[in-house]
């Protein structure tokens, strides 16, 4: 089973100078590293505010996402990153159905 999540990422601004000065194709790159731990680059956007650029990746597993995430910070290209799961209308459907026939197992702190 597969996972798939968006990336969003903030660059460090020495590394947006050097973007500056000789565009490169971070997707391509994102696209390689992911390629290389048996998943696959689905989308990648430039974004504006809080983070730089999103990416939305399909990966094997939770582990690849966090050998991903780890060798984003170990490139010392980001300066922050943040990985948000992403499910399917019919898994997130799944969920709610699986959560409404568990919801005795959850009691108040006390009772």
């Amino acid at each position: 089973m597969t996972v798939t999540v968006a990336m969003f990422i903030k660059y460090e601004n020495d590394k947006k100078a050097e973007m500056i000065q000789s565009p490169s194709d971070r997707a391509e790159v994102s696209r390689k590293a992911v390629g290389a731990m048996g998943g696959k680059l689905l989308h990648a956007y430039g974004t504006c505010g809080e983070f730089d650029m999103m990416f939305i990746y399909e990966l094997p597993d939770m582990a690849a996402v966090a050998a991903n995430m780890m060798l984003a910070d170990a490139s010392g290209m980001s300066k922050h990153h943040k990985i948000v799961p992403l499910f399917s209308n019919d898994e997130f459907m799944q969920a709610q159905a699986r959560a409404g026939q568990m919801t005795d197992t959850y009691a108040v702190a006390g009772e």
